[in-house]
């Protein structure tokens, strides 16, 4: 199985990160030495399973990136639109979609994803991180987490999708890419007994995806205990402080 992979780097640097870099875009900003959007090229470039690469953003600001391999794809009003336009210049039967901020991503934790997306047979798949897992490996990290009876979870910042459902699952995507940050956003179109569930923890992974499937005729599948690598993006200073030092020491 071959995936296109559309990478989101249209967000200008206005945010916290200002704090430590005048990068115009925060896809550019260096980290120990290397843009971090290059270090999610450089780990799809060399994933077993990934074909094109559409990196979507400013054409000024990203086209330094462009290679056989590479294209750079204008970016539109918002991260949306972003996501709609790479995905209808995929060529491939599977899209990948990630974001140019979680620079500790390498080829192996691609290689074990795609592996783990294709097994399920699902038309859409998002990886969920283990709490502990994260604090384990990147201990200092602060990350947004959803309790569930499986455990306790951030999400990954990437998706899998088949590209003929993507309209279909138009409202599932905008609902997770939007509400990536709060958990119980994203669920809130699930109703709001299941919602209740979830504000407890005492939802199932597999109930969620079965409202999912009642809701849009598609069928998700999470992926639990992904590696902790894609859970650990860089959106404030304390995330680049930290994500600076595991990849100065080469971890």
């Amino acid at each position: 199985m071959k995936a296109d992979a559309v990478v989101l780097a249209g967000r200008y640097n206005d945010g916290k990160l200002k704090e430590v870099s005048n990068e115009a875009l925060e896809a550019n900003i260096k980290i120990a030495g290397k843009p971090m959007v290059q270090y999610v090229l450089d780990a799809l470039a060399k994933a077993k399973d990934v074909a094109s690469i559409y990196l979507v953003g400013p054409v000024g600001e990203l086209k330094r990136y462009e290679n056989p391999r590479v294209t750079v794809v204008e970016s539109g009003e918002d991260i949306m639109d972003n996501i709609r336009t790479g995905i209808q210049r995929c060529q491939t039967d599977f899209v990948l979609v990630l974001t140019s901020d979680i620079p500790l991503i390498t080829p192996s934790v691609l290689d074990e994803l795609m592996a783990r997306f294709e097994a399920t047979g699902a038309d859409f798949c998002y990886p969920v991180c283990l709490k502990e897992d994260v604090e384990r490996k990147y201990p200092g990290s602060k990350r947004t987490y959803a309790r569930v009876k499986e455990g306790t979870f951030t999400g990954g910042n990437v998706f899998f999708a088949k590209k003929k459902i993507a309209e279909k699952a138009w409202p599932f995507l905008t609902l997770m890419v939007r509400h990536r940050k709060s958990p119980l956003k994203m669920a809130s179109f699930l109703g709001w007994w299941l919602l209740l569930k979830i504000a407890l923890g005492r939802a199932g992974i597999g109930e969620i995806e079965g409202r999912v499937i009642t809701l849009l005729g598609i069928v998700p599948r999470a992926i639990p205990g992904a590696p902790p690598e894609i859970g650990v993006d860089v959106d404030k200073p304390a995330d680049y402080e930290l994500c600076s030092r595991v990849l100065s020491s080469g971890g």
